[in-house]
């Protein structure tokens, strides 16, 4: 299989979340509620048979003709934008690419997906395809019909047979895409993946402009891989033709903008509008401009000056403070909401963290305001599993407030008066340490006493895959706009990422139902049964949502920004 690459998850969980230039802030709805006082939780939740999978596709449907995504309308063609960077794209290959810059790359300039993300937070919509996908009374079949006339950047109409293609290419052996496990629904798709076939089997191409896809077993989650850029189309013809430097220094796709330099030794790329972009009027801008290998206080320095337009990694950390409260530089600031978390991940195996009722005293037990306090424009207080900005969603579960009262009685009742001593790993670099830090201070009020090990994140991520650790510091970045990101890597059984030990055999049945689901609103009560049964069982303790901190010049009209795909560079113009 080659060389195992890091992962885009493994890169947002390990690097790219509350360091370096990733920063967040206190800006989340105001329809969230707020923290509740201390209260009971809810009755049980009700049992019983989770509804078979349906034809309907996910609702709400966007208007036709619409891109999806934020809004658009009204802006002024032409002009240059400049972005900067620490780092540069990994890669430009969209089965490849996976760092900050990449999926800027991939995901907002050059190239177009069958479906993307609609809204600030919202769910699959029509993007390259005409409209959603048909899915089968079985969910085991979903037909799609493209938009005619959409060409590559090289001029040639894209077809029904240059995603199959693709896709075969992105499951192949010999590329090693970190993106294969995205495709493992679809029939055929671990056949590819270890060299047995070159052909995808699942993959039925019924005409010029339409494709069926065929799964192994029905789950919504396939339409999130066809929104994000591992299913991009590429033309053949010039993934041949330039078998070295494609996805290095070279790349066609179907954007709204078109790749036409590209230096590493410059540290410095260039995108020009695309004039055959299928959605008419987009893009506004002429040129985007990449440059990287910037550091953090020089990219400030730039962005006060003028020489940069818009800071790719947003706000750097160290600078965040300063700039919040300056009110010269805070017009540079534009908070955004994004699918986010930090936590304390518990080992749910070990005494005394195997007993829920301390793992829910310890989440009662820490005043997550003063985590809001510290860190003053970067996190929110939030003791629940999933994120306060999920669409379409109705939450039962009480979230965890500050009680320490209550915090004693469930110690006491599970046979601890007297407290105990545990050791939290906590990473050692900004917030982590500071949020430990907070942990420590409070729980040490009923009663429990922390033993604080600070170390390097990467030095933790092996210790946290060998197992062992008592309490260690996590995070997650969402890259669906579902409950299902978390779900399916952090809280089944045998989920990639659940290093706590955690299992609940209703909470595995209900994640297999709610993958059989394509009706959102009716998929989304199933995961709020879910997130009950997570909630009450606290694997985590759960300490702050948070939101991207971008950095702009206000010259940049319309700037939009999503946690999972980055800037919106289509839809932003400027206004000198």
């Amino acid at each position: 299989m080659g060389i195992r690459r890091l992962t885009r998850r493994e890169f947002l969980r390990w690097l790219g979340v509350g360091v370096g230039g990733w920063v967040f802030s206190q800006c989340a709805p105001a329809a969230t509620p707020a923290l509740p006082t201390a209260t009971p939780f809810p009755s049980p939740i009700p049992t019983g048979p989770v509804p078979s999978p349906t034809p309907i596709p996910p609702s709400p449907t966007p208007i036709p003709g619409r891109p999806p995504g934020p809004p658009f309308a009204g802006g002024k063609p032409g002009g240059r934008v400049v972005v900067g960077w620490s780092e540069g794209p990994n890669s430009i290959d969209p089965a490849l690419g996976y760092n900050l810059a990449a999926w800027d790359v991939l995901t907002e300039l050059v190239y177009a997906t069958l479906l993307a993300y609609d809204g600030q937070a919202g769910g699959p919509a029509p993007h390259m395809a005409e409209a959603m996908p048909e899915v089968s009374a079985d969910g085991r079949t979903l037909t799609i019909r493209l938009r005619q006339g959409i060409r590559f950047h090289n001029g040639r109409e894209v077809t029904a047979e240059d995603f199959k293609w693709s896709w075969e290419r992105a499951l192949s052996p010999e590329l090693a895409s970190w993106a294969q496990s995205y495709f493992e629904t679809i029939v055929g798709a671990k056949e590819v993946m270890e060299g047995k076939t070159k052909t995808l089997e699942g993959v039925e191409v019924v005409d010029r402009y339409t494709l069926r896809i065929h799964l192994t077993q029905p789950d919504f989650t396939v339409l999130n891989l066809l929104s994000l850029p591992m299913s991009a189309p590429i033309p053949r013809e010039e993934v041949e033709a330039h078998r070295e430097d494609f996805g290095r220094t070279y790349t066609v796709g179907t954007g709204p903008f078109k790749l036409v330099e590209y230096s590493e030794e410059r540290q410095r790329a260039v995108f020009v509008k695309n004039p055959d972009y299928f959605w008419p009027g987009l893009p506004y801008v002429d040129e985007v401009e990449f440059r990287w290998g910037i550091a953090e206080d020089t990219l400030m320095l730039q962005l006060q000056a003028g020489d940069l337009d818009i800071l790719g990694e947003g706000i750097p950390a160290t600078h965040v403070s300063r700039v919040l409260g300056d009110p010269n530089l805070r017009r540079l600031a534009q908070p955004v909401p994004v699918l986010a978390g930090r936590w304390i991940e518990l080992n749910t195996k070990r005494p005394p963290l195997n007993d829920r009722r301390v793992r829910q005293a310890l989440n009662w037990g820490v005043d997550r305001s003063k985590i809001e306090r510290i860190f003053a424009g970067q996190s929110r207080a939030w003791g629940a599993p999933f994120p306060p900005t999920l669409e379409n969603y109705d939450r039962v579960f009480q979230l965890y407030g500050y009680d320490p009262d209550r915090a004693k009685r469930l110690l006491e009742e599970a046979g601890y008066p007297n407290g105990f001593t545990v050791t939290l790993t906590a990473r050692s670099d900004s917030p982590f340490l500071q949020e430990a830090q907070i942990v420590q201070q409070d729980l040490a009020a009923i009663g429990v006493r922390v033993r604080l090990e600070q170390m390097d994140p990467s030095v933790l991520q092996d210790l946290v895959k060998k197992g062992g650790l008592q309490m260690w510091s996590g995070s997650w970045f969402m890259v669906q706009p579902s409950p299902a990101d978390m779900v399916n890597a952090l809280f089944v059984s045998d989920a990639s990422d659940n290093h706590t030990g955690y299992s609940n055999p209703e909470v595995d049945r209900l994640a297999r139902e709610a993958k059989q689901i394509f009706d959102e609103r009716e998929r989304n009560r199933v995961y709020a049964r879910i997130e009950q049964l997570i909630g009450e069982d606290a694997p985590f303790l759960w300490l702050v949502s948070f939101n991207f901190i971008a950095g702009r010049r206000e010259r940049i009209q319309n700037y939009h920004y999503r946690g999972e795909y980055g800037t919106y560079y289509d839809r932003l113009w400027v206004a000198d």
